[in-house]
């Protein structure tokens, strides 16, 4: 998701710090530039695409916002959060709409922002909410359950099998005119005392000179070039509640055990991937569905679009995911209307397949997309409109006679 006008900044300087992943300690698996193939067999997935959930018009409860998250649980139900309508969606394996989970407001049950709806160990569903600062519970009836109130903003919380959490501690400093943005990724106890740190970066900035259009012009296209292409961390937690967390300016990805210390390093060597045109159209056309509050006019936006600038290259990687067999899929680029790519890496994190496919995965802004139940899951924007998406798979061996 892109919410230019609350969510980012523009960034005259990135730091990272205390990034406490120390070669000494971990297993590291080093790849080369090519997958590894057994027998001489090339190895890729593919996907057929099983069931789509959404409507351009019609039903209400078939059409959703622009900004959607969602999971499925063990029996397949579908449970969609609409950023836009505030409300959680349930449907069944079939795609039939079951009920609504919360409204806007601030009162127990209510959202003001949702996250991706996961499941503790009782099987309730959980959902923080960050504006509200709080992590609600439901039961899979859609009940309001509790609430755990958070007294900082924590982001893409995941709670492990201990009750203990995996999140991004967020924070912003105003300090006159520079404002300090702080992220960090880290394991907490029950009563979110930080055991363990992973990743901390920091973002400072400054608002514009002045409020004349050239001021608010260069303020923008600062703001969107420091966005454009960069590396963005990503985590999640495995079945065995193992930490994955990556930050994409190199290719490697960090592993680390359920009490937060470090346990092995999967790395790849690779070309790097070129900003292409198509690329910075894609960017812009994002750019503008993220500013839904219309706080600058179209002039300066047009004018701010053209003063972007873009880095050479994209980032080492885009996105990645665990598949329920122990893989390791990583999204390296996904391109618009043409191809996604993925590398795959096998349980002892060696890399067995390089393949492109035309399965739209929507990756570095929204990162929604997934294997669960023996299917893939994707949000796939249709005519402006987003939908959700399951595909059964096959995971084929072949001979390239090229």
């Amino acid at each position: 998701m892109i919410f230019f006008a609350t969510n980012f900044l523009p960034k005259a300087m990135f730091s990272k710090a205390n990034n406490p992943f120390q070669e000494s300690d971990v297993i590291v698996v080093s790849n080369p530039k090519d997958p590894i193939y057994k027998n001489g067999l090339k190895m890729r997935i593919v996907f057929e695409e099983d069931l789509s959930i959404g409507e351009i018009e019609g039903d209400d409860n078939y059409m959703f916002g622009g900004n959607i998250l969602f999971n499925t649980d063990e029996d397949g139900n579908f449970y969609v959060s609409d950023y836009d309508n505030h409300r959680i969606q349930k449907y069944d394996p079939e795609g039939k709409y079951l009920l609504t989970i919360g409204q806007e407001g601030q009162g127990p049950g209510d959202f003001r922002n949702l996250s991706v709806p996961r499941f503790d160990i009782d099987k309730n569903i959980y959902i923080t909410d960050g504006s509200n600062r709080r992590i609600s519970f439901f039961n899979r009836k859609g009940e309001f359950l509790r609430q755990i109130p958070l007294k900082k903003r924590y982001n893409d919380v995941y709670i492990n099998s201990k009750g203990f959490f995996v999140a991004n501690n967020w924070n912003l400093i105003q300090e006159d005119n520079v404002t300090i943005q702080t992220s960090i990724y880290a394991l907490f106890d029950d009563k979110f005392n930080q055991v363990a740190e992973f990743f901390k970066d920091e973002f400072i900035s400054s608002m514009p000179s002045g409020f004349d259009e050239s001021s608010i012009v260069n303020f923008l296209a600062n703001l969107l070039s420091t966005t454009a292409f960069k590396p963005q961390v990503g985590y999640t937690l495995s079945s065995d509640d193992y930490i994955y967390l990556g930050y994409p300016e190199k290719y490697e990805i960090n592993i680390y055990s359920p009490e937060g210390k470090p346990a092995k390093k999967i790395t790849r060597k690779y070309d790097l991937i070129p900003v292409k045109e198509k690329d910075k159209k894609s960017f812009v056309n994002l750019a503008i569905d993220g500013f839904s509050a219309q706080i600058f006019t179209e002039e300066i936006k047009a004018e701010a679009f053209q003063k972007i600038k873009y880095p050479k290259y994209k980032p080492a990687y885009d996105s990645f995911v665990l598949m329920e067999n122990g893989w390791l899929a990583v999204i390296v680029e996904s391109v618009e209307d043409e191809y996604t790519l993925f590398d795959i890496f096998d349980q002892e994190g060696k890399y067995v397949a390089n393949f492109k496919t035309s399965i739209p995965a929507e990756g570095i802004l929204s990162r929604i997309f997934f294997f669960k139940n023996d299917c893939a899951y994707a949000v796939v924007t249709e005519n402006d409109f987003k939908f959700v998406k399951r595909y059964k798979f096959k995971i084929q061996e072949y001979i390239d006679k090229k």
